[in-house]
């Protein structure tokens, strides 16, 4: 369990700074966890303060530049979002991984002129190839982090950890602690902050790759919770029957895409759809479903990159789709979706600590409610007790071990927008 969490938001850094201040005394010889939001409206000198006090305040940190967090106030993507948390270090141990993930593309004139070195491929690709094994085994490592490898994994609670967007390797290395709740929050992406790709703190270095995190052990024993707020459910439930790497061939043994194109032409708002193929401006979501007491649950959630009725297959953004046999429920987030994270947690005050990453989009940063209030009326500086919150464009990872069972699922990556997966304590 966290010693102390809180999330400061304000339009003035004195605010931050001076909340922060008050923490020194309790968190100077403590694992300290944070994040600082930042934008293209960020003021580089106030941004530079923050990240240097609050990496001041613990002589062991780790951290990551996030994105500012929606509301539906008029200005709330200019404000400033601070998160920091500390943990009892005998129980908390910060690591910083380079375990590589999936390359990124190599595109343009670079690429082309790199291929005039490249050797011949004379590798024999007669052999039929099993390629959904293949991608699931591409990026296995079975080598944690230097700093966790001492460490009694059946002791370890849970790992909390912020990335690049290629946490594949890292997230196949924690998953051979399969008790264990992952958690990992993709920072948001800065060339245009501080020249980085990504901006990732470990003590008084700072990276642009890789990731960095803590693991916390026993006592410490967090619940998962996950919350989708405006999806709506436009099919019912159904059997995948055929799937095959990140493509979904078959629903209750019929074609998907001509399901789900029947499913948004009968939506009470989306009727007037007149493209036959799926509009690349809808987002739209295969559910997993999980039963639990009888009732079915939403248990992971995937975007529908692309589907076409003529062809029958929908195809996921993700490297292997749901099994055979996996019940699963299309959903939809409406046009009209307008993620309020800020407000709806300061509406609703959790119970217990808790540690939240948000899924948003470019678009919701400067998303307006037409009945939010005036600016004026917005409060300078708001700060939430007992909670960690961030935000992130690019998403977060996620994978939910089971103690009980000495199971862990296969890592997913969250990226609905207003989407919030958390730990509680």
């Amino acid at each position: 369990m966290a010693l102390h969490m809180s999330t400061i938001v304000s339009r003035k850094t004195t605010d931050i700074l001076a909340h922060l201040s008050q923490l020194r005394a309790t968190v100077s010889h403590q694992p300290l966890l944070y994040t600082i939001s930042a934008s293209q409206h960020s003021d580089r000198p106030d941004l530079s303060r923050l990240v240097s006090f609050v990496k001041s305040l613990s002589s062991s940190s780790v951290g990551c530049l996030s994105a500012p967090i929606p509301s539906g106030r008029p200005g709330w993507q200019e404000y400033t979002s601070v998160s920091v948390a500390t943990f009892d270090e005998q129980h908390a141990t910060l690591f910083r991984s380079t375990i590589p993930g999936r390359k990124a593309a190599q595109v343009g004139r670079w690429h082309a002129l790199h291929q005039k070195d490249k050797q011949p491929d004379t590798r024999d690709y007669s052999q039929d190839i099993d390629w959904e094994s293949a991608l699931s085994r591409s990026y296995e490592s079975t080598s944690l982090p230097s700093e966790l490898q001492g460490l009694s994994r059946e002791s370890v609670d849970s790992f909390i950890y912020f990335s690049d967007n290629a946490s594949e390797g890292l997230s196949s290395a924690l998953s051979n602690v399969a008790s264990a709740k992952k958690l990992g929050l993709i920072a948001t992406s800065t060339p245009f902050v501080t020249g980085r790709p990504y901006t990732l703190f470990h003590d008084d270095d700072i990276h642009s790759d890789g990731a960095v995190g803590v693991c916390l052990s026993s006592p410490a024993c967090a619940t998962h919770s996950s919350e989708f707020p405006g999806l709506e459910a436009i099919t019912r439930p159904m059997l995948v029957t055929s799937s095959e790497g990140n493509l979904v061939n078959a629903l209750d043994n019929a074609n998907p895409s001509r399901l789900l194109l029947h499913a948004i032409q009968t939506h009470p708002t989306l009727n007037n759809l007149a493209d036959q193929n799926l509009s690349k401006e809808l987002r739209i979501y295969m559910g997993t479903l999980k039963r639990q007491g009888g009732v079915h649950t939403l248990d992971q959630l995937f975007y529908i990159t692309s589907g076409d009725p003529s062809r029958g297959s929908i195809a996921l953004d993700s490297d292997t789709a749901p099994p055979e046999g996996t019940l699963v429920q299309m959903f939809l987030l409406p046009p009209s979706s307008n993620p309020d994270i800020l407000s709806g947690l300061q509406r609703n005050v959790p119970q217990r600590s808790s540690l939240t990453f948000a899924s948003i989009t470019l678009d919701d940063l400067n998303a307006i409610s037409a009945d939010a209030p005036n600016l004026q009326d917005a409060p300078e500086t708001t700060v939430l007790h007992d909670v960690f919150l961030a935000a992130s464009e690019n998403g977060c990872i996620v994978s939910r071990g089971t103690p009980s069972s000495g199971k862990t699922e296969q890592p997913w990556k969250c990226v609905v927008p207003g989407g919030l997966m958390g730990l509680h304590w």
